[in-house]
């Protein structure tokens, strides 16, 4: 009865944790705005304060058998379009990402970021044609629950089964948006895996309240956090933190800000027409040169110089 009242918010405990950091997540359903100013955020965020867990199972095939529509489900478009933050945190050497992604089932797609500290160039501009992105193994991820947990694994180089799951649905998270019978899907997957503890009622570092699902690795000196939406089963937020001897370090921290659709890449005009599309002029599509100059590794010495004659 206690699982069912958590879940069902009956009897909801205080939000586990407070933080200083807090960002909004978009609204809307239509293409966001790439953040360009991600200095006064920078920092990142301090390690999620988690209330004592309880088993993840039930809770898991309950959001799994209930799972919920997003406004954003309905939206229309062949490109999957995810926009996320991320903190990571190297020995002190601290990096921001602000990053909107498309992504389709041919594997193609594009990428814009911004990044703290600057790369020196104010927008990163990515973009791949069909079939580009195989490397990334992100196609038909969401096919089974076999399926879904082989695909996270190629995602991380955890080698722990449990954490593998719980790292690579965050990573898929910043690629696709999954309908309404994917995400039951991943519930489920979640929810046939050992060594997961819930924590309902948890803020991610936009404000919102999940149900956090921890996993520890390395011994317990490693602690994955992925939150989800308690309603549709959407990953919000990710966490990686070490245990040292003052407490929790984040290590990294992924926020979900939009998950929609969209028929079209950054740089692709709106269709005016129901006529098929023609193929697209390569000459208008941006991209990197064609053409790599390397240098020779023992360059050239003229005839007249060198004093020997050139084989006939």
């Amino acid at each position: 009865m206690l699982v069912t009242a958590l879940i069902v918010g009956q009897v909801p405990p205080l939000p586990s944790h407070e933080s200083a950091l807090r960002l909004a997540a978009f609204a809307g359903c239509d293409v966001p705005t790439l953040n360009h100013d991600l200095a006064g955020t920078a920092h990142t965020p301090t390690a999620t304060n988690l209330r004592p867990g309880q088993p993840a199972r039930p809770i898991l095939l309950h959001l799994a058998r209930h799972i919920a529509a997003d406004p954003c489900d309905s939206a229309a478009g062949r490109f999957n379009l995810v926009h996320h933050r991320a903190w990571y945190d190297n020995e002190g050497d601290q990096t921001t990402l602000d990053v909107v992604r498309w992504y389709a089932d041919d594997d193609s797609g594009a990428a814009l970021m911004t990044q703290h500290p600057s790369l020196g160039v104010a927008v990163t501009h990515d973009f791949w044609p069909p079939g580009w992105l195989r490397d990334k193994n992100l196609s038909r991820a969401f096919r089974s629950t076999d399926w879904l947990r082989a695909k996270s694994k190629l995602q991380n180089a955890q080698v722990n089964r449990t954490t593998q799951l719980v790292a690579g649905l965050a990573s898929l998270a910043t690629w696709h948006s999954p309908g309404l019978p994917q995400r039951a899907l991943a519930a489920q997957a979640l929810a046939d895996t050992t060594g997961i503890t819930a924590h309902p009622n948890t803020l991610d570092q936009a404000g919102r309240t999940g149900i956090a699902l921890s996993a520890t690795s390395d011994n317990g000196r490693q602690r994955h956090l992925l939150i989800l939406n308690p309603s549709t089963g959407a990953v919000m937020a990710y966490e990686r933190a070490i245990l040292t001897p003052a407490g929790w370090r984040t290590r990294v921290y992924l926020l979900v800000l939009t998950r929609t659709h969209a028929p079209h890449r950054y740089w692709e005009p709106p269709a005016t027409s129901t006529r098929p599309a023609a193929s697209l002029d390569q000459r208008e599509m941006p991209r990197r040169s064609g053409v790599w100059l390397v240098p020779a590794e023992h360059p050239c010495t003229p005839e007249h110089e060198s004093g020997e004659e050139s084989p006939r």
